[in-house]
Parts: structure tokens; C-alpha cells; sequence
């Protein structure tokens, strides 16, 4: 998923070396840092339909990372965002990425300050397997799954370690900078949810919309061949363009082509069971990382027990 990530902007990196394009800009002042599969894509498309906000297209610019888009310089990042939207944001689950991406928060403090960060969770094994499915549909995994999610060392888990991944946001912004958003409160309470981010970005938090009621990257269509084979599809050089520029395209497009591919209205993707004894043992992995995290959010969520809300 890296390797995709970096190959997204190849060309980006190339006209970079022209110099920039010449148009009013701005930089943001609102981060998604995260986690991965943790629901960001639907949250950016919600947050983009505020008002008051305008997210960026393409979703992830992962640009803090310095082992990504970082060397695309100042004047690439800022290319992507107008001056006029009250709050103008980008999201990019790389940031929450430790220890392979270290430094990000950093890069951050001192390009844009004290932006405004949400950071979205979900039941730590819960995101793992939905990573894993990801990757094995994608071509990136070759494990068995309890062999990939056994690994300490893994992504999968360090990915869903979240107050770890905090902890240099914290240590940066403080935590008044950080709306932590779980995936089962806006799967389960969407209005409430967003009314309580954008109370947080300081927009009018009474704004709702019927465009709430879907939900991207869902959906059955995840586990069949048909998205297998466009997920490695857009990875060929001649059909990057495509991929990069998904975002860019108008609401309703997206829309219809987020219908063809995920089909989110045929419900949520069956994914293989977590064996009983390996979800014990990465139910007390994270047991003390919950706990921490629950302290910082200041409520509970529940979670490492059940079967996975996929």
C-alpha cells in the first residue's frame, strides 16, 4: 500500500521539477491523520460538504511524509488548497504510520502551526483484519492471517496501537488540537458525530445533508474478483492518471463510480474469523493502548470484545 501511495504521484514529482503552477493558494488548516481503514474516506467526503469547508482532491497527499511527497517542496502542497474556504483540509492516513514514518507531526508544527487534527479509530482488531483482507485482495499480503496478524512487529499491529500513534501529536499540539472519531459513532450516530467535528473546527455545526447517508469504501463488492482486478488495474503506469485523479472528478461521478466498485448498498464485506485464542491474546496486546486511548478521548468505546463490525 505504500508502493501505491508513492507510484500515485510520480508524475506529480516530475512537473514539480518544472516549478509550480501559477494560481492563488493557500495551505490547510485541518489534517485527517488516520488510521488506516479506520473510515476516513466517508469522513473527507462529509467534511467536504460543509460549507464552510473544502477538502482536497486527491484525498491523500500524504505530503508530511518525508519518505513520500515531502521532497515535492512547499509550493506542490499548497497547489491544492484555494484560500477562501474557512477550513481547508487534506487526509492522509500515513501520518499515523509509526515507527515507518517517523517525524511527520514535526513537519507539520512547523509548516502550518497549530492546524486543527481528527484522528479516526475503530475496534483495534477489528481495523486489523480489515487491513489484512485489503492487503490480501490487493496482492500486497501472501500469509495466512494468523500468521500475519500473530506478528508483534507487524504493521497490523502497530497500526492499531492508536494512542501510540498519538503520541507525537500529542507531545506537538496538545491535546485541545485533536478530535479523536470513532467508526462505530459515525456508523451509529452520524448526525451527533459530525455535529461534535464540526463544533470542534469552529463551522456551524448544524449543517447536515442527505449525502450523509452513504458510506464509501464499503461493501461486498470488496471481496470479489471484480475489485481485485481494478485495484491492481490502477496500478499500471497508463491507468495511474486515473487513480490519482479519482478524487478530482464531481460528486456524483465519484458516487456512481464508488457504486460500481464497492457496492456499498449490498452491506458490509464478510471477512474471515479471528481464531478465538489469537483475538484473546491481541485483546490483552492492546488492552493498556485502549485504555489510554479512552482516557484521552475522555469516554469509552467498547471495543476488543465480539465479533468484528467490519
Amino acid at each position: 500500500m505504500v508502493e501505491r501511495a508513492r507510484q500515485r504521484f510520480a508524475a506529480e514529482r516530475r512537473r514539480a521539477q518544472r516549478g509550480p503552477r501559477r494560481r492563488q493558494t493557500a495551505l490547510p488548516n485541518l489534517l485527517v491523520i488516520g488510521g488506516l481503514k479506520c473510515g476516513t474516506t466517508s469522513l473527507h467526503h462529509y467534511l467536504n460538504l460543509h460549507p464552510e469547508i473544502e477538502m482536497s482532491r486527491p484525498k491523500e497527499l500524504n505530503f508530511f511524509v518525508a519518505e513520500l511527497n515531502w521532497p515535492l517542496g512547499r509550493d506542490w502542497y499548497a497547489t491544492h488548497f484555494r484560500p477562501a474556504p474557512a477550513v481547508r483540509g487534506e487526509s492522509s492516513p500515513h501520518y499515523t504510520n509509526r515507527p515507518r514514518f517517523e517525524g511527520v507531526a514535526e513537519r507539520i508544527r512547523r509548516l502550518l502551526g497549530e492546524p486543527r487534527l481528527i484522528y479516526m479509530v475503530r475496534d483495534p482488531i477489528d481495523r486489523m483484519l480489515s487491513h489484512y483482507v485489503h492487503n490480501l485482495g490487493g496482492g500486497y499480503e501472501e500469509r495466512t492471517l494468523p500468521d500475519a496478524l500473530s506478528d508483534p512487529e507487524s504493521s497490523y499491529v502497530a497500526r492499531s496501537r492508536y494512542a501510540f500513534q498519538l503520541e507525537p501529536y500529542l507531545e506537538t499540539f496538545g491535546l485541545e488540537r485533536i478530535e479523536i472519531v470513532s467508526r462505530e459513532e459515525l456508523k451509529r450516530d452520524r448526525p451527533a458525530t459530525m455535529q461534535r467535528v464540526f463544533a470542534f473546527l469552529d463551522v456551524d455545526p448544524g449543517f447536515t445533508s442527505e449525502q450523509f447517508e452513504r458510506e464509501w469504501e464499503t461493501g461486498t463488492a470488496k471481496g470479489r474478483t471484480r475489485f481485485q482486478v481494478m485495484d491492481k488495474a490502477v496500478r499500471l503506469p497508463g491507468l495511474r492518471a486515473l487513480d490519482r485523479n479519482f478524487d478530482r472528478l464531481p460528486e456524483s461521478l465519484r458516487w456512481l463510480v464508488e457504486r460500481v466498485v464497492h457496492d456499498p448498498g449490498a452491506g458490509e464485506v464478510s471477512k474471515p474469523e479471528v481464531p478465538k485464542e489469537l483475538r484473546e491474546r491481541l485483546a490483552g496486546l492492546f488492552h493498556e493502548d485502549v485504555a489510554r486511548l479512552e482516557q484521552l478521548a475522555g469516554r469509552r468505546f467498547h471495543w476488543l470484545g465480539g465479533s468484528a463490525d467490519a
